[in-house]
């Protein structure tokens, strides 16, 4: 949007007493045509803006024009930054980069000890990396068609796949995006099951914003923390794991799991739902897991195995 680039415009000069037109451009992602054209809105609104020729001549902004920037302490931005500057890995949006360098020069300003400026080095060390794999870039497009969707209310169409296979056309209203266990999520409301439901979004195909639009419903978030499988059966399954495993476990389940430790190896109590979905789960740890008990879900668990040898022993 064009206001925040002259708001982002104006921040920059704040910071700088004569800046390039072209670095400027640079800095925004735009044209030098347009920075140009930018400096005449701002100077018709009244913006005591001036230019200087030269090597060392640029754009600047008189020194008596000031804004208060206090607005939010430097650990607050530097929190905002961090989260945004992940947000941006998913999104492509020029008004990320606009607000990002807002909020940058704001936190310049903030920082005006040598003590508050090291401990925002310190903060700044702490990165979230958010950018997708080269097999998910379609996501990108994906999660854009969804944040349209959900800002402008409309109906959204598109092919599932469920964990079996199945495929059917859906027509869902949109309402939040969450990102849980490395994979993103949309929870909507689904005209076909009259219901909320969770999709996986790599699960989605053919997918599109209808300019239908629908009036939001009173929603609210969908629990993820595994509470609407609680129905089906888990079983309590111990298994020995190679150490260098252990944090799977940990990650999952917490490390009072871990029940003992011997050598290289350790005990671990892990749940599973008692069927292939759940055997999967175990075969992502390779030989460095055995099921130990109890002794009918490992034998379930060696037949399963015995059916994926005799796929490559029939050749």
């Amino acid at each position: 949007m064009k206001i925040d680039r002259l708001i982002a415009m104006i921040m920059i000069l704040m910071e700088n007493e004569v800046m390039n037109a072209g670095a400027l451009a640079k800095k925004l992602e735009v044209s030098s045509r347009t920075i140009y054209r930018d400096i005449d809105t701002l100077t018709m609104a009244g913006l005591p803006i001036f230019t200087t020729q030269g090597v060392s001549g640029g754009v600047g902004l008189m020194k008596s024009y000031k804004i208060d920037k206090k607005l939010f302490t430097p650990k607050e931005i530097q929190t905002l930054l961090t989260s945004l500057g992940s947000y941006r890995q998913l999104y492509d949006h020029k008004e990320i980069v606009h607000v990002l360098e807002k909020l940058s020069n704001i936190g310049q300003e903030g920082r005006q000890s040598e003590k508050e400026s090291r401990q925002s080095e310190k903060e700044s060390r702490f990165a979230i990396d958010l950018s997708l794999n080269q097999g998910n870039h379609s996501l990108r497009s994906l999660l854009s068609s969804v944040e349209t969707g959900i800002n402008e209310e409309r109906y959204m169409a598109f092919d599932y796949i469920d964990k079996d296979g199945n495929v059917t056309s859906r027509k869902i209203e949109p309402y939040q995006v969450v990102f849980k266990e490395s994979s993103w999520y949309l929870q909507a409301f689904c005209t076909l099951k009259e219901d909320y439901r969770i999709f996986k979004l790599t699960r989605i195909s053919k997918l599109y914003v209808l300019p239908e639009t629908f009036v939001p419903r009173d929603f609210s978030p969908l629990a993820m923390d595994g509470s609407d499988w609680m129905s089906r059966e888990w079983v309590p399954v111990t298994i020995r794991i190679a150490l260098s495993i252990k944090d799977k476990v940990i990650e999952r389940y917490g490390e009072e799991n871990i029940t003992s430790v011997e050598g290289n190896s350790c005990l671990a109590t892990f749940p599973i739902i008692n069927n292939e979905s759940g055997y999967d789960v175990l075969l992502r740890f390779g030989d460095k897991c055995e099921i130990i008990e109890p002794s009918g879900v490992r034998e379930a668990f060696q037949n399963y195995i015995r059916r994926i040898l005799a796929k490559y022993e029939e050749q």
